[in-house]
């Protein structure tokens, strides 16, 4: 009978292909290195030193195989370009300040200054929001303690870094709460070995807020400072700092910033020349605010109609809304296209008409900066748009009126489930032109706005109303005329809201530029709001009418929980943790396959300690493919801290085979220690410590 032959152990395995990664590791470092030497020198310089920590594998390996100096350099233009915060611009602010940091690294850090630990960061974040130098101090290594506040999504918003030098005359090198440890920074017999001695050394000598640095980077995770112990959570950042131009964030990022290149490349109408926006915040439903806006072409012939073989036309147009906070940090775009074909008599109907395109945006009350970009997919054109938004709180007490918003027709007994563009209280509006409209002497000024109250039951307010006064006249010409209404207070929602629409005549009025003023008052408790809109009356009929296409995605993402996720979003950029924390829950509900947004509530619950919400997120999706390293260590670390430490052990050991991680097998080995597995915990820690000393792969 012939023996069947016996597995290797599985520590013996892990081990064997640990040194064949080694091996392989370094003859692809060292082919890729005599690649670059064949370069002339100053791209030799370009690829080792200007875009070292910037260029994504992808990158390196078509930078490498381009053959002319010729395709070099638009390579080169093309590398920084994408990354161009204002793409088109005939200056690249992004590479100005590279450049400059490089300068700077250079002449703070030591000659090639760009090569130290301290100028990889400096580098790829720039200055630090915060700086802290500790030198001169007994027991205690020189050290740097660096602070910054990040808008990369692979990175938690805030986190510190540390710097220390080992010995007089060595660079400062970077450290690791948990593969150097307090230990590393102090000198002594009595405290380099013994991590909570040479913690309380730290604290004595720096204070309390540098000891709990020194375990962990991120100012909102628990530390244990009795024991001076640290999680990984701070080791896996520093992995994803040290291959941030090859973090799957990092690249879906410059894939829109290509994408958003193609359409600005072409031709570029920064100006509102040609492109008109309007926007308007409105109250939905539900009580949350959003921003409806509609982008329109000022003149018919900038949008393009393309016949198909079948004789059919049809129209390709897409739309990017990029969300910036007010320190112009993004934080989160939406992009939409729309291509739809067009029968004949739907071509006859839509000649000479103005194209626009309605959409909203999921913003809470806060001050954002929205850039918005119209591209004609058909004739390669884009139109660019830049709009300062202001989403006001809705009054805690009495009232509030949106901005005046023009329409041209209104729709009635529309329900859906979603929110729909200038759509409120079953009646769809389709705006006419924003400020300044030019309105035919004869024609009526219909408008709509929305009034804000405090949230109540319509009923309590029996028969109570509200008085809405529009003043219409010319500035200095003393010709006003005031039109009254009543309103009833029991026709607002529960949310403390009333869509009020109007038609006025204006026919009696001459040619010219108009102001109208809507007061709406209270005479119970004589409280008034007021808004305005500028609008033209014009001796004859504006020749252009208008044709809007809607959002065609607004139910794919009601269903996927986008607009929560985006919401909250929002709600991070403004420091409010706990709103973005509901609104990501709200999300993952809709859609559990989501790891971005499981990843981000994770995150935020282990800042706050709630470990048993994490082991339910875990409960209901478990781990996939997809779940990056911190998530797993955080859900881990969360059945550590429920005293479930089985279950950490049980998790880790079926994720780490299939991921090869240094800060994932560390972790195991540390919980190994504590069921007092001794053999365990030494070997996966040599495991983790050998795949930790990996370079990045490339």
């Amino acid at each position: 009978m012939q023996s069947r032959p016996q597995k290797a152990p599985l520590h013996l395995v892990v081990s064997c292909l640990l040194l064949i990664q080694v091996f392989l590791t370094g003859i692809l470092f060292a082919t890729a290195s005599k690649d670059v030497k064949k370069l002339p020198v100053r791209y030799q310089q370009w690829f080792n030193r200007d875009a070292a920590y910037l260029i994504t594998d992808e990158e390196k390996g078509a930078f490498l195989h381009l053959s002319t100096d010729e395709e070099r350099d638009k390579f080169i233009d093309h590398f920084w370009e994408i990354r161009n915060p204002n793409p088109g611009s005939p200056t690249n602010t992004y590479r100005d300040e590279i450049y400059e940091r490089i300068q700077y690294a250079n002449q703070n850090f030591g000659h090639e200054g760009w090569r130290t630990d301290r100028g990889r960061i400096y580098i790829l974040f720039g200055k630090p929001q915060q700086k802290a130098l500790y030198v001169g101090q007994a027991n205690v290594r020189p050290m740097e303690i660096w602070f910054y506040s990040s808008p990369h999504k692979a990175l938690p918003p805030f986190f510190y870094i540390v710097f220390y030098q080992r010995d007089t005359g060595d660079e400062f090198r970077l450290y690791s709460p948990y593969m150097d440890g307090p230990d590393k920074l102090v000198t002594g017999t009595g405290a380099e070995n013994d991590r909570l001695t040479a913690l309380k050394v730290i604290d004595r000598s720096l204070g309390r807020e540098v000891a709990r640095t020194t375990l962990s980077l991120l100012p909102d995770e628990p530390v244990d400072l009795d024991a001076a112990t640290s999680s990984l959570t701070s080791d896996v950042m520093l992995g994803t700092i040290r291959n941030l131009a090859n973090n799957p964030f990092n690249k879906e990022m410059l894939d829109q910033h290509r994408r958003l290149l193609e359409a600005v490349s072409h031709r570029i109408v920064i100006s509102g020349e040609f492109l008109e926006v309007l926007t308007a915040p409105l109250v939905d439903s539900h009580g949350d605010t959003n921003l409806h806006y509609v982008l329109r072409l000022k003149r018919p012939e900038d949008f393009t109609l393309q016949q198909a073989q079948d004789e059919q036309y049809y129209f390709s147009v897409e739309v990017v809304a990029r969300v910036l906070a007010p320190d112009n940090k993004p934080i989160f775009e939406q992009e939409r296209k729309v291509s739809q074909f067009l029968i004949s008599q739907q071509v006859e109907q839509v000649k000479n008409k103005l194209f626009g395109y309605e959409g909203t945006l999921p913003l809470p009350p806060g001050k954002y900066t929205v850039e918005f970009v119209l591209s004609n997919e058909l004739n390669k054109t884009a139109f660019r748009e830049q709009k300062e938004i202001v989403i006001p709180d809705p009054p805690a007490k009495g009232l509030q009126l949106t901005a005046v918003v023009p329409f041209a027709e209104a729709e009635t007994g529309i329900t859906s489930p979603t929110v729909r563009p200038f759509t409120a209280a079953g009646v769809k509006f389709t705006p006419s032109s924003g400020e300044g409209v030019a309105l035919g002497q004869g024609r009526d000024l219909k408008f709509f706005y929305q009034i804000w109250a405090p949230p109540a039951d319509p009923r309590s307010y029996g028969s109570a109303k509200l008085i809405a006064e529009y003043a219409v006249g010319r500035m200095g010409m003393h010709d006003t005329k005031t039109l009254q209404d009543e309103l009833q207070r029991s026709e607002f929602d529960a949310n403390g809201t009333l869509i009020n629409g109007k038609k006025i005549p204006i026919s009696d009025l001459k040619p010219g530029n108009y102001r109208m003023v809507v007061t709406v008052s209270d005479p119970a408790t004589r409280e008034r709001a007021f808004s305005s809109l500028n609008f033209r009356v014009v001796s004859s009929e504006p020749a252009n009418r208008i044709w809007d296409v809607i959002d065609p995605s607004a139910s794919d993402d009601a269903r996927l929980g986008v607009g929560e996720s985006q919401r909250a979003l929002c709600y991070l950029s403004q420091g409010k943790d706990s709103e973005a924390i509901g609104w990501l829950t709200r999300s993952y509900r809709k859609d559990p396959s989501n790891e971005v947004v499981r990843s981000k509530l994770v995150e935020l619950l282990f800042a706050k300690q709630q470990f048993q919400q994490i082991a339910v997120l875990y409960g209901n999706a478990g781990v996939t493919e997809h779940t990056d390293e911190q998530t797993i260590l955080r859900i881990a670390e969360s059945f550590h801290k429920l005293g479930q430490v089985g279950k950490s052990i049980q998790l880790l050991e079926g994720i780490v085979p299939g991921r090869q991680s240094g800060p994932l097998y560390l972790t195991l080995s540390s919980y190994y220690q504590q069921v007092g597995e001794t053999q365990k915990a030494a070997d996966t820690e040599r495991k983790g410590k050998m795949i930790a000393s990996l370079p990045p792969k490339s």
